[in-house]
């Protein structure tokens, strides 16, 4: 009897296998998550903390001396303990239901508050045998790899980003409100006369925020159809600076509007709010080719009807280095 002890060789393969897995995870798995120690991995943990603040967080104010508290700290700037830019319903929850969906007022008071309390509310910062030393950062939200631009705020804050240096990037998707949008139906619009080719809206000035619509269904008529151009009272305005195109086909995102108008397509014109700043009844025309409206007005349509909050979709990205 050979007494000589052997390994099968399915057993050898086997434990092979398992401890190849074993030192794999060891080697790997550390590296998904950030630690907060030490060179590049503190950059990582500084850009990744800064991106769930103000993607999840609504934010926090507190006045220290009546005890009064809560998220909207929008309208508190100057007793802002936490800056998040997370829409809230309930303003004594200290949470959002809503991570990811941002507040345009949170945006716009982040757009503006002071420098350093950014650097101290978001912990843009760290401590070096006991003085602060403070990470030089940039907060932007992007859309097609350009940054947005929102009452005339674009949506960049902090520094220029250096060519040469190690950058910590985190990339997020949200929703940021950017204002209202009137949508409309274009079989519901109307005109001055029976299949005219143009559509009537009319508003009351002063305005606050950008005049958004969008429309979509239309009638085309014809080969070639098109949006042409918008009138104010009777003025024709400018498509580069009165206000901006974009069209969205039926399955698709919005783009600059280019080439011709489809049954399923979707329009969304933004006029700027500093066309509108008088105490007045303003109409609007919008001018098509071989588009056709039919339903007659008076009254004509107005642009206060199916208003509803306008949500884009954004990249929030935050570097630091």
């Amino acid at each position: 009897m050979d007494e000589r002890g052997q390994i099968a060789i399915d057993f050898l393969l086997g434990i092979s296998v398992v401890l190849i897995a074993i030192g794999f995870t060891l080697q790997f798995v550390p590296g998904i998550f950030i630690s907060g120690y030490g060179g590049e991995e503190k950059l990582g943990y500084a850009a990744y903390r800064t991106s769930c603040i103000l993607a999840e967080d609504p934010g926090w104010w507190s006045d220290n001396t009546s005890n009064a508290s809560g998220t909207e700290w929008e309208k508190h700037p100057d007793k802002v303990q936490r800056i998040g830019l997370a829409e809230d319903n309930d303003v004594n929850s200290r949470l959002t239901e809503t991570p990811n969906t941002l507040s345009k007022e949170k945006f716009i008071q982040f757009m503006i508050i002071d420098e350093e309390e950014i650097i101290r509310k978001l912990g843009l910062f760290d401590s070096v045998e006991g003085k602060q030393m403070n990470y030089r950062y940039n907060i932007s939200f992007l859309i097609d790899g350009h940054p947005m631009v929102i009452d005339n705020y674009t949506a960049v804050r902090g520094d220029k980003l250096p060519d040469d240096s190690n950058i910590a990037k985190i990339t997020r998707i949200v929703l940021l409100e950017t204002g209202n949008v009137a949508v409309f139906d274009a079989r519901t619009l109307t005109t001055d006369s029976s299949f005219s080719e143009h559509a009537n809206i009319n508003f009351k000035g002063p305005v606050t925020e950008n005049l958004t619509m969008q429309i979509t269904n239309f009638n085309v008529s014809g080969l070639g159809a098109a949006f042409i151009n918008a009138t104010l009272n009777g003025s024709t305005l400018s498509a580069s600076s009165d206000y901006t195109l974009l069209k969205r086909p039926l399955y698709g995102d919005f783009r600059p509007d280019s080439g011709q108008l489809l049954e399923d397509d979707s329009l969304r014109i933004s006029f700027n709010k500093s066309l509108f700043t008088s105490n007045q009844e303003y109409q609007l025309i919008l001018n098509f080719n071989n588009v056709t409206f039919t339903k007659q007005g008076p009254l004509f349509s107005t642009y206060e009807i199916n208003l509803e909050t306008l949500y884009e979709t954004a990249l929030l990205t935050v570097e630091v280095w």
